[in-house]
């Protein structure tokens, strides 16, 4: 829209178009630039002078969880009882996560190649018989030593 030279609206003054060497973004709006991700900011009309973030879905992320920190520190300091409930809450998430850290402890052991395949072909072949599994792994050998055979000669899988 086209303003005469020296119109005012609402503080602005508008000057009308660029002259010469002035160029048309001289006249445009500065705005803000986002406190996240730095890109420029297109604030909402009914929170323009609050906005500090883009739209995007990392800088939505950011701005919850600063929020959420700062509520909740500013109830973690004001409210003893709050405090409290929250060390208690962390005192027992640090003694789960050092449990299941004791109990992974554990993996200096050897793992059995043999009992693997076994559970492993029992589960697949929905059975828990050991003549039975025993057949199939016998199959399976033969299987596994044809195609070993068949690539080593340059042939084709059985």
């Amino acid at each position: 829209m086209f303003f005469p030279s020296g119109v005012e609206l609402r503080g602005a003054v508008f000057r009308g178009r660029p002259r010469g060497g002035q160029k048309a973004v001289d006249m445009a709006k500065k705005l803000p630039r986002c406190e996240c991700c730095g890109r420029v900011v297109h604030p909402d009309r009914y929170n323009a002078g609050h906005q500090k973030y883009c739209k995007g879905a990392e800088c939505v992320r950011e701005r919850k969880r600063k929020r959420q920190r700062e509520w909740f520190a500013a109830r973690y300091a004001g409210d003893p009882a709050f405090a409290a409930a929250a060390r208690m809450r962390c005192a027992a998430a640090n003694r789960r996560r050092r449990a299941a850290a004791k109990a992974c402890g554990k993996q200096d052991e050897p793992i059995e190649l043999f009992a693997v395949v076994t559970g492993l072909l029992s589960q697949l072949t929905d059975t828990t018989d050991p003549s039975q599994l025993r057949v199939s792994l016998r199959r399976y050998q033969d299987r596994g030593r044809r195609m070993a055979l068949s690539a080593h000669l340059g042939a084709g899988p059985p």
